[in-house]
C-alpha cells in the first residue's frame, strides 16, 4: 500500500463516514477538512525526513508507529491516541499548524477544535502506515537505507494527487 492507497483509504465514503460519526459532524465537513489538511500533513513528513535536524527522530517515529495496527479502521478510529495524534501534527507542521487548520476551517465550516481532532486522527494513521510501508520496502530491496525508502515512498505524492483522489470518491 503506498500514500495514495492510504489517501483513498483516509477518504473512502465509509472512512469518512466514521471519522464523521466520531467528530459529531457529516461526511462532507469530514472530507473538505481532509481534503485541506492531508497534502499538508504529508508535506510535513517530506519537510521531517529532508532535514538533517529532524531525519533520525522522524525514522524512529515511524519505527514505532509502524507497529500500530491500521488494517481494521473502525478499530483503529476506535483506539487512536489523539493527545500522540496532536503532539505528530506540531512536529509535522510546527508553525504552519494553525495556517492549515484556519484554512479547514474555511473550507469545511466546522469549528477548529474540530479541525484539530481530524488532524490528531490522521497524523497518525499517515505515520502507521508510512511505517509499515516503510518496513515492507526495507525488507523487500534488502537496504538498510531507512531514509532513502521513506523518500521513496513519499515521491511522487503531492497535493494536486490528493485533490484528483478526493474528487474521484466523492463523485
Amino acid at each position: 500500500m503506498d500514500m495514495n492507497d492510504v489517501m483513498k483509504m483516509m477518504l473512502n465514503s465509509g472512512n469518512l463516514g466514521q471519522i464523521g460519526q466520531l467528530l459529531g459532524v457529516n461526511e462532507q465537513e469530514a472530507s473538505s477538512a481532509l481534503e485541506e489538511v492531508l497534502p499538508m500533513l504529508l508535506q510535513g513528513m517530506q519537510g521531517q525526513a529532508k532535514n538533517k535536524d529532524t531525519q533520525q527522530g522522524f525514522l524512529q517515529a515511524l519505527q514505532d508507529h509502524g507497529q500500530k495496527d491500521t488494517n481494521d479502521f473502525s478499530k483503529f478510529l476506535k483506539n487512536v491516541d489523539t493527545d500522540d495524534g496532536a503532539k505528530i501534527v506540531k512536529h509535522l507542521l510546527g508553525a504552519k499548524e494553525e495556517e492549515v487548520a484556519a484554512r479547514a476551517k474555511k473550507k469545511s465550516g466546522l469549528d477548529t477544535k474540530t479541525i484539530l481532532k481530524i488532524m490528531a486522527i490522521a497524523a497518525p494513521l499517515l505515520m502507521s502506515q508510512m511505517g509499515k510501508n516503510a518496513k515492507t520496502a526495507k525488507q523487500t530491496s534488502g537496504s538498510d537505507d531507512m531514509l532513502s525508502i521513506v523518500g521513496d515512498l513519499m515521491d511522487g505524492v503531492d497535493a494536486s494527487d490528493i485533490f484528483k483522489i478526493a474528487g474521484k470518491l466523492l463523485k
